[in-house]
Order: structure tokens, then C-alpha cells, then sequence
């Protein structure tokens, strides 16, 4: 049997041998092109065919045919955050859709404007920030599959738009005081952390409240701050400034995640660099670099890729079966003592 050749190709489908080799061998062309000239090759069964092109092609046919997955967001300041997108950036590529990316301006109350941005191949929408209720009900009138990751306090509006996705914050921040307090013997504690901030931060607030009733440690209202100076979150700067007034440095500060816990170091350092050798902190998500000078905060490790490997499967889920019940399901989570 004669062996098919490039010319052969070229001749099947109209096109020069130029351009059929350029198909075949990473050159320059259209991916349409690219992805008939691979076919045909396969068809005709061309013996130099390279297996990883025909992947590559496939799987950029199917994104182009597929549709895009649109990721909302209104901050990027964290390991946190930048490991959750690679997350769903590999699972949107492996289901075969496109990820968009955009950064909601803050000025968009009503999400008009980002409803503008909303292109016709959009299929679903993650919702990766926690977004006010106008906001959220704006996008809602698109009528698209949506998957959100954690909600407000108040979660109604939420629930009945899309699947809400929290990672567990009760219990494993209860694990964790209880060891504090076990373990390490401590019974004056400080807190730092938007209390009512998310459904998450108040699991993880509650879970610190429980574990202290337990043990009947008293907490010293004069040292738990539970609410940002601008009501979104706490920056350094009021992190520095909480713990400046402090009217003295606790056994232990429980912090409502990694980046709270290492500004708190940073600004104990800048008050008393003896005391931020002794005092205990509590951080959550296991975000901490392995170079901060501060080797000791407890944490709760959450598996943050796959986090958001389960935000994307929610969402085109609910693209296949948009019928579906909405959910709010709770992800494990794993104190790291």
C-alpha cells in the first residue's frame, strides 16, 4: 500500500504542500487550517502524524466549539487567590471551554457595565469574590449557569441564582484553638478578622468562639477586632494600626486567614520584636511563603487547586443540566497541627 504523503494531502484537500506542511509541523497557519489538515491526515493515514499535535488541535476545536467560562473578580492580592485561578484555568482547558478573566470595577454597583462585557459564547459564570446582592442580581438577569464561591452572611440572594461552594472554616478553626489552648496553654486571646465579613470568616470566627466556651476561656472584648475601618477587609495599614493600640500583646492572636496572621507578625515585629517570638498566631488556607521570618503560625490547609477544579465542574454542570437544584456544599478542610 502506498504511503500517503504530504503532497498527497495537499492534493485531497485544494490547498499548496507549503501550507499542508506548515499545518503539520507548527507553522504558521490558522487553527481551522491546522485542525482540517491534521483531520485529513488522520483520515488518509498519514504515518508521520505526531500524536501531541492531534491532541493540541482537538483540544483547541473543542474550546472553540465549546464555549467560554467567564471568572469574576474584584481583588488579586494573595497566593491564595493566584493558586484557586490556576486551579480553574486547568480545569476550564481540560472540560474544553475558554476561561475569561475579568476584574469587576468596583464603581459597577448594579453590574451593568460588566453585563455589557458578557460575550454570546459565554456558557457559565464563576463568581470567585463576594459580590453585594445588586450586583449579583444584575448578572443574574442573563440567565446563565453560575457557580459562586463563598456568599455573604445573608446568602438568600445567592441560593437562588446558582451553586454556592464554601470550604469548611467551623470545625477545623475549632480543632485548632482547641490545641492553642490545650497544647500550648493559652488563655488570653486576640482576634483579627472580618467576623461577618462572608459565611466563611463567620464559620471560622464561630469555630474559634466554640472551642473557647468549651474551655471556659474568657475572651477580653478590648482585643477582638471584628470588623475593617472600611467595612471589605483588613490592609496592613489597619492590621498595623490594630495592633499598635492594642492595650497589650496577647497569648495568641487567631487571624481569619494566612495574610491577616503574616501582617500581624510583620506589625508585632515592628512593636515588641521579643513579643512576636512568643505569642501564638492562627492563620487559614496554608498560603504561608517557606522563607517568612515567622515559621511557627498554625494554619488550616485547604486544597486550593482542586477548590477550584470543583468550581468549574459546578458550573458547566449546571451548563449541561441547567434544570438542576441549586447547591451549597462545603469543601474539607485540614488544620495543619
Amino acid at each position: 500500500m502506498k504511503k500517503v504523503t504530504i503532497q498527497d494531502i495537499a492534493a485531497e484537500m485544494g490547498l499548496s504542500r507549503n501550507t499542508v506542511a506548515k499545518a503539520l509541523n507548527g507553522g504558521l497557519v490558522s487553527p481551522q487550517t491546522r485542525y482540517a489538515v491534521v483531520q485529513k491526515a488522520w483520515q488518509m493515514g498519514y504515518t508521520k502524524l505526531d500524536e501531541n499535535l492531534v491532541e493540541e488541535v482537538k483540544a483547541t476545536y473543542r474550546r472553540a466549539n465549546t464555549g467560554t467560562i467567564l471568572v469574576l473578580f474584584n481583588h488579586m492580592q494573595s497566593t491564595f487567590w493566584t493558586r484557586a485561578l490556576a486551579g480553574i484555568s486547568n480545569a476550564v482547558n481540560d472540560e474544553g471551554y475558554r476561561m475569561q478573566f475579568h476584574v469587576v470595577d468596583e464603581k459597577d454597583k448594579d453590574g451593568e457595565a460588566t453585563g455589557r462585557l458578557i460575550a454570546d459564547d459565554v456558557k457559565g459564570i464563576i463568581f470567585l469574590s463576594v459580590f453585594p446582592a445588586k450586583f449579583v442580581k444584575g448578572i443574574g438577569r442573563k440567565k446563565l449557569p453560575v457557580t459562586f464561591f463563598n456568599s455573604p452572611v445573608n446568602s438568600q440572594e445567592y441560593i437562588k441564582i446558582g451553586d454556592v461552594i464554601n470550604v469548611e472554616g467551623f470545625y477545623s478553626m475549632n480543632t485548632l484553638i482547641e490545641y492553642v489552648i490545650r497544647q500550648k496553654g493559652c488563655t488570653r486571646f486576640g482576634y483579627i478578622g472580618f467576623a461577618e465579613g462572608s459565611r466563611m470568616i463567620q464559620a471560622r470566627y464561630l469555630g474559634f468562639l466554640n472551642a473557647c466556651s468549651r474551655y471556659h476561656v474568657q475572651l477580653d472584648e478590648r482585643i477582638q477586632y471584628t470588623r475593617p475601618a472600611n467595612n471589605v477587609s483588613f490592609s496592613y495599614a489597619m492590621v498595623e494600626e490594630v495592633v499598635k493600640n492594642m492595650p497589650y500583646i496577647p497569648e495568641a492572636i487567631v487571624c481569619e486567614d494566612d495574610d491577616v496572621a503574616k501582617d500581624v507578625a510583620l506589625a508585632l515585629l515592628q512593636r515588641d520584636p521579643q513579643a512576636v517570638k512568643q505569642v501564638v498566631l492562627t492563620g487559614f488556607n496554608n498560603t504561608l511563603e517557606t522563607d517568612f521570618f515567622k515559621k511557627d503560625i498554625l494554619t488550616v490547609d485547604v486544597r486550593i487547586e482542586e477548590m477550584g477544579r470543583r468550581l468549574v465542574k459546578s458550573v458547566i454542570d449546571r451548563v449541561k443540566c441547567p434544570t438542576m437544584d441549586a447547591s451549597f456544599t462545603t469543601i474539607a478542610t485540614y488544620p495543619k497541627i
